[in-house]
């Protein structure tokens, strides 16, 4: 690992980041699906390989992994390895070999910034290994029990009790971590991507994990059956701009490194669209007549051709409005 080369990896290209969630998706085979739904599912080309894992530095004892689902992030040193995430099930064996090179020695602490498989399938190794699982007392809850990804039409039963968190951050509420000579920072956000989100600031090095909070070049997937919806994203994200200054880097849940200026534009993105489809709502207009509204009009060009389509992020964002009430 070079800690000269960019903090922008190739690895986390827009392409690949999409390969990375692609590889996601393809372990809801391993998950079980339930039966067909409304829209067609999102499933990678045949042909797709999964992206490589690699490691970039983030400067001092901070490791940036991709390539094994959600970005990870890894702190080092001789009070053990702190990791952030840990990818989907079936990487769990090369993004455990990843995480050791990056912080040789025990590990110490898990953080989970939510319950999704692609960012918990590694948690039965890393306990195994030492690590003990701290996250929001719903992601416990809903690793704990048989869950069902409505819009995906994914079910993901309980993990083993070994994957389960040990120490748990009350909703809204915050909790401090001291190792390695860095101060971590988790702060539970109200429910946005689903109910159990936590935000986790690196404070002396400048580092912010958003978990899926932030997709970083494409429409965000919102999981309103796990209790997700738009406007508790851009609660979220004003949340994460308040602990950032001009030199903040933010790893998003998907996509490349970003700036706070990258997660201001997302915000406007977010605040518009969540306005948009408030006010489609209260008009009493249907599914239907939201997607023909064409409330994400201005970012569909940029945004609406990876994992979730134009029209397949508007009806999932909007039921999750529906269903916020």
């Amino acid at each position: 690992m070079n800690p000269t080369r960019s903090l922008v990896p190739a690895s986390l290209s827009r392409r690949a980041a999409l390969r990375t969630f692609a590889l996601g998706l393809g372990a809801a085979a391993w998950l079980g699906r339930a039966g067909a739904q409304e829209t067609p599912k999102p499933t990678p080309p045949a042909a797709a390989a999964p992206p490589p894992i690699q490691s970039e530095s983030l400067g001092g004892k901070l490791t940036l992994v991709t390539g094994v689902g959600g970005n990870i992030v890894v702190l080092a040193g001789d009070d053990g390895g702190l990791v952030v995430d840990c990818g989907v099930p079936q990487a769990a064996a090369g993004m455990a070999a990843e995480v050791a090179k990056a912080a040789p020695g025990n590990l110490a602490v898990l953080v989970n910034t939510h319950w999704h498989f692609d960012h918990t399938g590694g948690n039965e190794r890393l306990a195994k290994a030492g690590a003990r699982i701290v996250a929001h007392d719903a992601c416990r809850q809903r690793l704990s029990t048989d869950q069902v990804v409505e819009f995906l039409d994914m079910k993901s039963p309980a993990s083993p009790k070994a994957a389960w968190p040990l120490v748990t951050c009350a909703p809204q509420g915050q909790m401090s971590l001291h190792l390695n000579g860095e101060d971590i920072v988790l702060t539970a956000v109200p429910a946005a991507h689903t109910d159990g989100d936590l935000l986790v600031h690196f404070r002396g090095a400048n580092v912010l994990h958003m978990g899926d909070l932030f997709f970083n070049g494409f429409y965000p997937f919102i999981d309103y059956s796990s209790g997700g919806w738009i406007g508790g994203m851009v609660v979220a994200a004003k949340s994460a701009l308040a602990l950032c200054d001009d030199k903040t880097r933010i790893v998003p849940g998907h996509g490349p490194m970003a700036t706070p200026s990258d997660l201001k534009g997302y915000l406007a993105f977010l605040e518009t669209v969540s306005d948009r489809l408030a006010k489609l709502r209260a008009a009493g207009k249907s599914e239907d007549e939201a997607v023909a509204a064409a409330p994400t009009k201005e970012w569909d060009e940029k945004w609406g051709k990876g994992f979730l389509p134009t029209e397949r992020f508007v009806r999932c964002a909007w039921r999750g409005v529906v269903k916020h009430g």
